[in-house]
């Protein structure tokens, strides 16, 4: 079997046949299923951004688009103030406007801002943009993340992999000292940075990387974060402290000696039922071409355990069992000078150190154990392929209305704008709008057997978006102004961005132009400038041919 292809989006590992990456979710293509550049799919079009140029708060003025994910996008910035750059978080916004969300984001970023610590992203503000988008503005790194430079360099050795991991520890006892958990420890949440050093890391999306709208879930729900490195306890929905964040950070260790994850699956259900019931193999078993100190084994076979009281009590006990898994390994030879291994912070008595080689002394046992028990058990038969195959699509499928048509060639970012513009129009109350929108994450989730992610989200977005198209206007919509311009300038249109721009600012220089003629004004642009759903061309009202409702 050929070597296990990694996602381009998000640089995961990902199993042969696999047809979704199971860090990100994106589409995978290729002849071995590898993702292409970019969403993880046939390229789209370019759309014009309208955050690009815009001012955060007076402070930041975005630049580019560094990328996108599950909560919204994130972008480069400019703070000319202090002369330095930044990176700017922007939550989706139908999460920015979920008060629950909002609330858990602010109390999230304000516990990650008073993190302080040399291995953790510093935060620079957060808040809200006049039209309720919630940001979070932190300290940019120039580097690559960890999930990268696996995908450039592949298996990282012992001392690096141990130099890279302890540093994360330090990171995360400063958190769980505060009473912050990270949650989503993963390799693309690690940034190796260029400048601080050779092997200098730092750790992004404290607290914040699982805001979503999962957490009012329904029971059988997975809850938020990367099905791939996420402990049993957290994949089962139950409450979580920090040996929760050492067990995937001993995941990402693991991944890091050896090549791929102790557990690799099609989906996250799988991942679920892995994590929580199957036995991690050792990695001498995964890779015995790799020379894993069996002192290094046994401690990331400890903090691999199902039950959080089996692993280490804290993540500076972590970083300490892994140095002492390396220095007490006489056949280790000399570190790269690259990655030196520095002393430990804190003075050793004889005791510690003497319990310190016992724990080695037992550890090795424990892995040969373990390698022999692996070596006698019997090979799982690979069936992960065979669940993840795809079907060929159905007759049913194909057939489809002229304006579902014009709607599924969109992308999902512009359905989700197209769906916004509608609730304006038809007067769409906010707790409406959400309950919709909570509606549509549910059923987004829930992707058929077969089927592919992303088409399945246009297939739930359309739906939706004929639906309240179809719908008399409920009232006058209650938007404020500064809401309506992000909808105007967010939306499928024919003008640009700039000439939107122009217009805006046009119509706020009339002299003594009344908020209700601007809201009017805006409503008209809205209505006229958006899309024509019967020719496919943007310019026209909404003009719908009759369909059944595909509300459930």
């Amino acid at each position: 079997m050929g070597p296990v292809p990694n996602c381009a989006h998000c640089g995961a590992l990902v199993a042969i046949g696999a047809r979704q990456c199971p860090g990100c979710g994106v589409t995978l293509s290729g002849r071995d299923h590898a993702t292409l550049p970019g969403r993880g799919h046939a390229p789209e079009p370019s759309v014009e951004d309208a955050m690009i140029g815009r001012s955060i708060i007076g402070q930041f003025e975005v630049k580019a688009k560094l990328g996108e994910g599950g909560m919204g996008s994130v972008y480069l910035a400019d703070q000319p103030t202090v002369g330095r750059t930044a990176v700017i978080k922007v939550i989706h916004p139908w999460l920015s406007k979920d008060p629950g969300i909002s609330a858990r984001f602010d109390a999230e970023a304000r516990a990650a801002a008073r993190l302080q610590n040399p291995h953790i992203v510093s935060i620079y503000n957060y808040g809200k943009l006049p039209d309720g988008t919630l940001f979070l503005a932190m300290e940019h790194i120039k580097g690559s993340t960890l999930a990268q430079t696996m995908v450039s360099r592949g298996r990282i050795e012992p001392s690096r992999a141990v130099n890279i991991g302890a540093q994360c520890c330090e990171a995360l006892a400063e958190a769980h000292r505060h009473g912050v958990i990270h949650r989503d420890v993963k390799p693309s949440n690690i940034m190796v940075a260029e400048r601080q050093g050779p092997g200098f890391v730092k750790m992004v999306d404290f607290g914040v990387a699982t805001i979503d709208a999962r957490e009012a879930a329904s029971p059988g729900r997975l809850p938020a974060g990367t099905p791939c490195y996420m402990s049993p306890e957290q994949l089962a929905g139950q409450a979580v402290d920090g040996r929760s964040d050492i067990y995937s950070l001993a995941v990402v260790i693991y991944e890091m000696l050896v090549g791929q994850p102790p557990f690799l699956a099609s989906t996250p259900e799988q991942y679920a039922r892995k994590h929580r019931e199957v036995p991690p193999p050792a990695p001498s078993a995964i890779a015995p071409e790799v020379d894993v100190p069996p002192a290094l084994e046994a401690c990331l076979m400890r903090a691999l355990a199902k039950e959080p009281h089996a692993r280490p009590l804290s993540a500076e006990r972590f970083a300490d069992e892994l140095w002492s898994s390396i220095m007490a390994t006489p056949t280790m030879g000399t570190p790269t000078q690259s990655f030196t291994i520095p002393p430990p912070r804190r003075r050793r008595t004889m005791l510690v150190a003497g319990l310190m080689v016992a724990l080695a002394v037992v550890g090795v046992g424990a892995a040969a154990l373990v390698r022999h028990s692996a070596q006698t058990l019997p090979a799982a038969a690979p069936s992960d392929a065979r669940e993840s195959a795809e079907p060929p699509p159905t007759a049913a499928s194909a057939t489809t209305s002229p304006a579902r048509a014009v709607l599924m060639a969109r992308s999902v970012v512009e359905l989700e704008a197209e769906l916004e513009r509608v609730a304006v129009l038809r007067g769409r109350g906010s707790k409406a709008v959400m309950e919709a929108m909570t509606a549509y994450y549910e059923r987004a989730r829930a992707v058929p057997p077969g089927s592919d992610t992303e088409t399945h989200r246009r297939h739930v977005l359309v739906g939706l978006i004929l639906d309240w198209a179809r719908e008399p206007s409920h009232a006058p919509s209650h938007s404020s102004i500064a809401e309506l311009e992000a909808v105007f300038l967010r939306m499928n249109s024919p003008l640009g961005l700039q000439e939107r721009r122009d217009m805006l600012r046009e119509a706020k220089d009339v002299d003594g132009a009344l908020p209700s003629s601007i809201r009017a004004r805006l409503l008209s642009w809205i209505d006229t400038h958006g899309l024509d759903y019967e020719t496919g061309d943007p310019g026209a009202e909404m003009v719908l041919e009759d369909e059944p409702s595909t509300t459930d």
